[in-house]
C-alpha cells in the first residue's frame, strides 16, 4: 500500500513538473511582454558579392621556415621561398668549452643543417641552393613581410660561399634509416673550413662575443641567406636551422661540435616570389584563396539592403564560403585547401596582424569547425561557415551613419542618398570585409590566443565572383 501511495506522489508531482516546464518554447522570451506588444521574427536571405584580390606579401611571424620551389598543377602559379636567418648564441658565454681545451684553430667541420619534418611535392626532385653571408643584420623589433629582398642585406658584389644540390630524400642513408622514427630529416651543406677557423680565433681572441645572440650577431655572423637556385617541384618546411663548427680537443683528440641555432629567439625570414597568380585574380566566374601571400577573397556585404528596416533588430547572419572540388591532383603533392579563415573588416585586416589581434566576433571572426553534431563543415560539406556575423554588418552601418551625422551639419541641404554616396566616395571599402587564411595558436585549454598569416602552400576556388552569396538573416520586431 505505501508503496502505490509513494508511485501516485510520484506520479503527481512529475505531472507538476511537466506543466511548469513544458518543453514548448514557441512563446519564451514574450511572457514578459505587454499584452497588446508581441514579437515578429522574420527570416530572409540577402546576397553577398566576392572577388579574388592579388597580395604581395603578409607579415611574416612564423616559427616555420619554408624552402624551395614549387609549380601548382592546378593553376601553374609558381612558388618560390628564400629566407634569411640570424643564429643565437646560449647566454652566458659557454657556447664553447674553455679556450685551452680546444686543440689549435682549425674546424675539422663546418656545416650549415636545415631539420624539417614535411615537405610538398617530390622528395626524389633534385634542388639547388646557394648560401650568403649577410652583410646588414636583421633588425630587431622591425616587421618582416614576405616580399623582404634578401638583396637589400648582401654586399654589392656578393658571391655565394656554399653550393649544394639536394633532394627531401637523403640519399646517403639507407631505408631503414630514414624510416626510423628518430631520423630527423635534413639538407646537410657543408660550409668552408676557413670560416669555421675565423670562429674559433674569434673566440680565443675576444671571448665577449660570445655572451649572447646580440652579440655574436653583431661581432661574429650577422646571419646567413639561404637562395634557391635551381630545381622546381619541392618545398620543405624546416623546424630548425643549425650551424655547426666541430673541432678537436686537445687533450682526448675526440671531436666536440658547437652549435648555434636558428630561433624565434633571434630572427628568422622568409622571403616569398608568387608569379602567375594574375590569370586567378582575373577569373569572374569564382574566387580564390592562395597561400601564402598569394590571394585573398574580398567579400562586400549588403548593408543598405540588410538595414534598411531601422525597427528591426538583426538577430544573426549566416554566410559560407563553397569550395569547389579540385579538378587536379595537388592534393597528391601536399596541397590542400586551408582549413581556418578569418573574415575581417577590410579597414582592419593589417592593423590586425601588426597588433597580434584575437578575433572578437565584433569585426572579425573565424569559420567554425563543425556543426552541432560535431561534423566538420569543410571535409563534410566543403562549406566555410560563420554562423552570426550580424555585429559585423551593425558595425559598418554605425560607421557610415555617425560619418554622415558629421557631414550633414557642413551640408545641411543635401539628402540622405547624397550622403551616403559621399561616404562611400571618401571610404570605398566601407561595407567590405576579407577572407584571409590563418593558423591559430592554442593554449594548454584549447582556446585561441593568437592568429597568424597562414605561410603554408594551399589553395581554395570558391564559390562567387558572378555567382552570388546567399547571407541568412533573422530579424526580430514589435508589432
Amino acid at each position: 500500500m505505501k508503496k502505490y501511495i509513494v508511485a501516485l506522489c510520484s506520479a503527481a508531482l512529475l505531472l507538476l513538473f511537466a506543466a511548469a516546464c513544458d518543453d514548448n518554447t514557441g512563446t519564451l522570451g514574450t511572457s514578459t511582454t505587454p499584452s497588446n506588444d508581441s514579437i515578429t521574427i522574420n527570416t530572409a536571405t540577402y546576397q553577398a558579392t566576392s572577388r579574388s584580390i592579388l597580395v604581395d606579401s603578409v607579415l611574416g611571424k612564423s616559427s616555420i621556415v619554408y624552402f624551395g620551389r614549387y609549380t601548382d598543377p592546378e593553376t601553374n602559379s609558381v612558388f618560390r621561398s628564400d629566407f634569411m636567418t640570424q643564429f643565437n648564441c646560449v647566454e652566458g658565454g659557454n657556447v664553447f668549452p674553455p679556450a685551452d681545451s680546444i686543440k689549435g684553430d682549425s674546424a675539422v667541420r663546418f656545416e650549415l643543417r636545415l631539420f624539417f619534418s614535411s615537405f610538398y611535392g617530390d622528395r626524389d626532385n633534385a634542388m639547388q641552393l646557394e648560401v650568403y653571408e649577410l652583410e646588414r643584420t636583421l633588425q630587431e623589433g622591425k616587421a618582416y613581410y614576405t616580399n623582404v629582398d634578401p638583396n637589400d642585406y648582401l654586399a654589392p658584389d656578393a658571391k655565394p660561399i656554399a653550393t649544394k644540390t639536394w633532394t627531401a630524400r637523403d640519399y646517403i642513408l639507407d631505408e631503414s634509416e630514414l624510416d626510423d622514427n628518430e631520423h630527423y630529416q635534413n639538407v646537410n651543406i657543408p660550409l668552408p673550413l676557413e670560416k669555421g677557423n675565423a670562429i674559433l680565433r674569434d673566440y680565443r681572441e675576444h671571448p665577449e662575443h660570445f655572451a649572447n645572440a646580440t652579440n655574436f650577431i653583431e661581432n661574429v655572423c650577422k646571419g646567413l641567406y639561404v637562395k634557391c637556385s635551381q630545381g622546381d617541384g619541392t618545398v620543405i618546411c624546416i623546424d630548425q636551422v643549425c650551424l655547426n663548427v666541430s673541432f678537436n680537443m686537445a687533450r682526448t683528440d675526440s671531436t666536440y661540435t658547437t652549435q648555434f641555432s636558428g630561433s624565434q629567439e633571434v630572427l628568422q625570414v622568409n622571403s616569398f616570389d608568387n608569379k602567375g597568380l594574375d590569370p586567378l585574380v582575373q577569373d569572374g566566374t569564382c574566387s580564390w584563396l592562395k597561400t601564402p601571400a598569394g590571394i585573398f577573397t574580398e567579400v562586400t556585404l549588403p548593408v543598405d539592403e540588410i538595414t534598411k528596416n531601422e525597427q528591426d533588430t538583426i538577430n544573426s547572419a549566416r554566410i559560407a564560403f563553397t569550395r569547389y572540388n579540385s579538378k587536379h591532383t595537388s592534393d597528391q603533392f601536399g596541397i590542400t585547401a586551408p582549413t581556418r579563415l578569418l573574415l575581417i573588416k577590410k579597414s582592419e585586416m593589417h592593423s590586425f596582424f601588426a597588433q597580434n589581434n584575437v578575433y572578437d566576433g565584433n569585426t572579425s571572426f573565424i569559420n567554425e569547425d563543425a556543426d552541432s553534431n560535431k561534423d566538420n563543415y569543410l571535409l563534410k560539406y566543403n562549406q566555410y561557415v560563420f554562423s552570426n556575423i550580424a555585429r559585423l554588418i551593425i558595425n559598418c552601418r554605425n560607421d557610415r551613419d555617425k560619418w554622415v551625422n558629421k557631414w550633414a551639419i557642413d551640408h545641411p541641404n543635401a539628402t540622405e542618398a547624397e550622403a551616403h554616396a559621399a561616404y562611400a566616395a571618401e571610404n570605398p571599402d566601407w561595407n567590405k570585409a576579407m577572407l584571409i587564411p590563418v593558423t591559430p595558436a592554442m593554449d594548454a585549454s584549447g582556446s585561441i590566443v593568437a592568429l597568424r598569416h597562414d605561410l603554408s602552400i594551399g589553395s581554395a576556388r570558391l564559390i562567387g565572383g558572378c555567382d552570388p552569396i546567399d547571407i541568412k538573416i533573422i530579424t526580430s520586431s514589435f508589432k
